[in-house]
């Protein structure tokens, strides 16, 4: 006897969200919530409908018992034209789906056997003497999906980004070396303290006021066209989603919650260096500012930047969700 579910991941373009249509069929199969090797097992296949084909190659799923207790990574999924297919058991479940437009799969802390949301499910790498850019997760928790035979089920999400951008614009500057077309040596802009890791949840690791934090910042350099203007710096850095990071709208959609209250309480640094007299000159900024908003999932804090030499540096924030159509040359309102 077959049992579909149909998984409708849907795309709202304002909201920047990963367009997924899931159909999900599930065979025969015992109702035990414990894999085992006699347990019969369903297959599932997922129907990519609408998406850059990368967010279907690197899409894992991962299973976890109404407790929140890992139970298994969906293994031996078979990816053949929009379609990912794997097994699972009937029963009642806390999926996650995790995806990215690259593959991270390498970088995925696969949990122990009952082991809770709550351990971490990524952590940002350092490479060198700096901390790595964070690629732009996207994540989805589907709590309590029931499984069940000779029945057909419509579900709807969405899966946003689980980081948030900061970009960097070097409004004005004066007082320094000469600036060139390019690179320029210790014209960089760096973020200090930023977290790295996230669990199961969604959420900073360990929690949201006490993140892991990098030892290293997270540089990027300025780069200047032939008269002298920087190019904007943009960083990704892992946001804590929170229980009210979304909500269910008028239509029944799922969208972003701008009034959440459920943030991080951890606040980045900022520090920005341009060339004076051969050396990295960072002014008041050394030991870093500190910037006055917190990132929030699937957002931009935009950080405009007005240095003059040893005299001052000042930054003017804006605030925006992280929107598709977003550009670098973007003016904030």
């Amino acid at each position: 006897m077959m049992n579909k579910r149909i998984f409708n991941i849907r795309a709202l373009h304002s909201y920047a969200i990963v367009a997924l249509l899931f159909i999900v069929a599930f065979s025969s199969c015992n109702d035990s919530n414990s894999p085992d090797e006699t347990r019969e097992e369903a297959a599932v296949s997922f129907q990519l409908r609408a998406a850059s084909e990368d967010y279907l190659n690197n899409t894992s799923i991962y299973r976890f018992d109404t407790s929140n207790k890992f139970v298994e990574k969906m293994l031996n999924v078979q990816r053949e034209n929009n379609t990912l297919s794997t097994y699972t058991a009937v029963g009642t479940w806390n999926l996650v789906l995790l995806t990215c437009n690259e593959n991270i799969s390498d970088n995925i802390i696969v949990p122990s056997p009952k082991a809770s949301y709550t351990e971490p499910m990524w952590r940002t790498k350092d490479v060198g003497n700096f901390l790595s850019q964070t690629p732009e997760l996207r994540y989805v928790s589907l709590p309590n999906v029931v499984i069940t035979k000779d029945n057909v089920t419509k579900l709807s999400t969405l899966l946003y980004r689980n980081v948030a951008k900061i970009q960097v614009i070097l409004k004005k500057y004066d007082g320094f070396d000469k600036i060139k077309e390019g690179k320029n040596t210790n014209a960089y802009a760096e973020l200090l303290d930023v977290p790295t890791t996230l669990n199961w949840d969604g959420n900073l690791y360990p929690n949201k006021t006490s993140p892991d934090l990098s030892e290293k910042p997270l540089r990027e350099d300025f780069k200047f066209n032939n008269s002298g203007v920087a190019d904007t710096v943009n960083f990704i850095v892992p946001a804590h989603r929170g229980d009210d990071a979304f909500k269910i709208d008028e239509d029944g959609i799922l969208v972003q919650n701008s009034a959440t209250v459920d943030t991080t309480t951890h606040k980045l640094k900022l520090r920005v260096s341009m060339p004076l007299s051969g050396q990295a000159y960072f002014g008041k900024s050394k030991e870093g500012i500190e910037i006055p908003y917190v990132p929030k999932v699937n957002s931009i804090i935009q950080v405009n930047v007005t240095f003059y030499g040893k005299t001052s540096m000042d930054i003017k924030i804006d605030v925006k969700p992280w929107e598709d159509w977003i550009i670098q040359e973007e003016t904030f309102e």
